[in-house]
């Protein structure tokens, strides 16, 4: 019982009371007496019932029930009595009457009053105040709060409804959940409705389609849950709806954004193959030179560019270049380049010339997009062992003769390739010996920076080329990344990175033959 009831005791003893039929006596009582009736425990031990009894007809009523359980005929009656406060006042409760016999002796009688107006009462306020509750949380949250009948109609819904789906509340309650769906969404959301059907378990997170007056389509997730009663019935769903249209069409739109990403991505990597493809796959062997290449571009395809060739049976043609600017343009330019090259060598014989002749064919696509090339070319006779070359504001390559401990820088004058139409390149000659190294480069290299911002450099790297001069060119190569990458002290370049090592050699000196 709760705290609305009164529980005592009658003994078998009886007694009058104002000349009233004989009435059992009160034997004990619980703490509820004095709160509901007024009357404390002193006030009524040993006390006959009809003190707590409100009219005759009241004394017969209780006298009946207590002799029903005497005699067997019934343990609880549940009739409303009307009892009486000790002010006078009186108050209708709900009679439960009970005892039992041990060893043929009758046991005290247990008697409990109900306050079921009370209770019911508490109950019903206690019900209001949830709903209450509910609607406050309702009315202070974003999203859509709702409640529908079993049959899935809206019998409450929170006034966010009209912000998500352009509708006020009174429009929404009656309908049932599907009307409210939009006509083209229906074939996707069917098959989660049929699994949903006549079922009393909670959903989360379903996605909902709906319509909004105004047109276009809202898109929620709905999470609910069943209301049931004691007997296991439905009574009603309560749930919210939460707006994801936004997130939705984010998510959309990212998705989109990352298959675009993927085919840029494919090709990229179909670029970077060609782009390789148009490098020297291989180094260039005679009996008398050896000469390798190598190119890292900082993205997947880059404006860094090399070449080597022969224009005849006894002379090398020999081209280092770079576009400025990183990736797709400079990748572009380069192509370009390249292209435009292996033509003017077979129109012209000296370096200056060809330098020459491409900055005249490369000038109107050069300014028109603010890009510009450095290029060193050179050729070398196998028969005299004459370097002749030409710079077109490119960095100058660095000599190691053999046996010396130092770098000589070749250079000659020459303006970038794409300021001016029309520009003279100075052209410069020299003889190379057996053991003679020279070692070609992009800025890539010497302008790569440390974590305090100090530069690479021409003097570090003539160091390493003369202190590595006994190792093989790929070695020369690879030592001269390692030592890069400690000096970033990170992996990765900034700037495309390309080198290019000559090496002349005696004819039956092979050792310098290393390949990739």
């Amino acid at each position: 019982m709760t705290e609305h009831s009164l529980i005592f005791e009658v003994g078998t003893c009886y007694s009058r009371l104002d000349g009233l039929s004989d009435s059992p006596c009160i034997t004990a009582v619980n703490s509820s007496f004095k709160g509901m009736l007024g009357f404390s425990e002193s006030d009524l031990l040993g006390k006959p019932c009809n003190l707590i009894l409100f009219r005759n007809n009241d004394v017969l009523k209780f006298q009946s029930a207590i002799n029903n359980v005497c005699s067997g005929t019934a343990n609880a009656s549940g009739n409303f009595i009307d009892f009486k406060t000790k002010s006078g006042k009186k108050l209708s409760l709900q009679l439960f009457v009970s005892t039992f016999c041990h060893r043929g002796k009758s046991e005290p009688i247990l008697v409990c009053l109900a306050d079921t107006v009370t209770e019911l009462e508490s109950v019903r306020k206690a019900l209001t105040d949830s709903e209450d509750r509910f609607q406050q949380m309702a009315d202070m949250t974003g999203e859509w709060l709702w409640e529908q009948d079993p049959d899935g109609r809206y019998i409450y819904s929170s006034a966010a409804v009209e912000r998500i789906l352009g509708l006020k509340p009174e429009e929404v309650v009656g309908n049932q959940y599907t009307e409210l769906f939009a006509d083209t969404a229906m074939p996707h959301l069917l098959p989660e409705i049929s699994e949903w059907d006549n079922k009393t378990t909670p959903f989360f997170r379903l996605l909902n389609y709906y319509q909004r007056p105004s047109g276009g389509w809202v898109i929620t997730e709905s999470t609910g849950v069943p209301i049931i009663d004691s007997s296991g019935k439905l009574i009603k769903w309560r749930g919210v709806d939460r707006d994801v249209t936004a997130y939705r069409a984010a998510e959309e739109e990212n998705r989109k954004t990352q298959v675009k990403l993927a085919v840029a991505q494919s090709e990229m990597n179909i670029a970077r193959k060609i782009q390789e493809s148009l490098l020297p796959s291989s180094p260039l062997v005679m009996p008398s030179l050896y000469v390798q290449g190598y190119c890292l571009p900082t993205a997947q395809v880059g404006g860094d560019y090399f070449d080597y060739f022969y224009r005849d049976s006894n002379t090398v043609d020999i081209v280092i270049a770079d576009v400025s600017g990183h990736a797709v343009g400079s990748a572009l330019f380069m192509v370009e380049t390249r292209s435009a090259l292996r033509i003017q060598a077979q129109m012209t014989s000296e370096p200056d010339e060809t330098l020459f002749m491409m900055n005249r064919f490369l000038y109107e696509d050069l300014s028109r997009s603010d890009h510009f090339i450095t290029m060193f070319y050179l050729q070398y006779s196998t028969d005299t062992r004459q370097l002749s070359y030409a710079n077109a504001g490119h960095n100058s390559p660095l000599l190691l003769r053999n046996g010396s401990a130092s770098c000589e820088q070749l250079d000659a004058e020459g303006l970038v390739l794409g300021v001016k139409d029309l520009v003279c390149f100075e052209r410069k000659h020299i003889t190379l010996n057996p053991g003679d190294r020279l070692f070609l480069y992009t800025d890539g290299l010497t302008e790569a920076q440390d974590l305090d911002g100090r530069f690479f450099g021409a003097g570090r790297l003539c160091d390493l080329i003369s202190h590595n001069a006994e190792s093989s060119v790929e070695q020369l190569i690879k030592t001269c990344i390692a030592e890069l990458q400690d000096f970033r002290g990170m992996k990765t370049f900034e700037d495309d990175l390309t080198m290019v090592v000559l090496q002349v050699q005696n004819d039956d000196d092979r050792s310098i033959l290393v390949r990739m």
